[in-house]
């Protein structure tokens, strides 16, 4: 039975699940600021309570990004540790792509489905996406991409089997579209335990990497520093 825990931190919100053989555990907080003080006691609450131990995994997955350059930092920090300390790999995961394959799951989407998420990534950029359901999964139909809102360019083959999901659509009246999709849903987190699915596949595929080799993802290159 394949045993893979899930982290995210990416956003505001934070979850860690873990996936034991057909069985998934999530917890799901929203923790803008706090991640570093919750993030590992929520990974040790959810080995303790499942009875397993840090060896016993098969794999850690992660949100690698896009998103909150320092919800990145901490989760691969602490997916790197983890998964160093217990000889497994790891997983990276695009934030958006969970954000995908939660919509799939919580709208229940059919084979050839669209989905579109949009990240608010400040600074007067989006960071997008668009993905396509195949076999139960929110597979890339482009790469992820930082942009201004009028030069997102992802084109809807069909609107009426297409989802946007992600605070991102609040600047939808900006992007250059011809059409919307049938629903927007800007209330989208990515969660822990939708990444699953995704984490499970690629762990079958050997599509993994070491904890040396686990980065973060930013999409943008450098980014101005203030204190608040």
């Amino acid at each position: 039975m394949t045993s893979i825990l899930a982290i995210d931190a990416a956003t505001e919100a934070c979850s860690v699940a873990l996936l034991d053989g057909d069985k998934v555990r999530e917890d799901f907080r929203m923790l803008p600021r706090t991640h570093t003080q919750f993030l590992l006691p929520m990974v040790d609450q959810q080995l303790r309570e499942s009875g397993r131990r840090l060896h016993d995994l098969d794999a850690i997955a992660f949100t690698a990004g896009p998103g909150s350059f320092t919800g990145l930092r901490i989760a691969c920090a602490v997916v790197q540790g983890l998964a160093y300390a217990a000889d497994i790999p790891v997983i990276p995961i695009s934030t958006l792509q969970a954000m995908g394959q939660l919509a799939l799951q919580e709208d229940e989407l059919e084979e050839g489905d669209e989905i579109y998420p949009v990240l608010d990534a400040r600074m007067s950029e989006v960071y997008w996406g668009a993905y396509r359901v195949s076999n139960g999964l929110a597979l890339a139909a482009c790469h992820d991409q930082l942009s201004a809102p009028s030069e997102l360019n992802f084109s809807l083959s069909n609107s009426e089997k297409s989802v946007g999901v992600g605070n991102g659509w609040q600047y939808r009246q900006a992007f250059s579209l011809d059409v919307l999709p049938v629903k927007v849903i800007e209330e989208c987190y990515p969660r822990a335990a939708a990444m699953l699915p995704l984490a499970e596949k690629r762990f079958t595929d050997s599509d993994f990497v070491s904890a040396e080799q686990a980065q973060p993802v930013y999409l943008r290159d450098s980014v101005a520093w203030q204190k608040s």
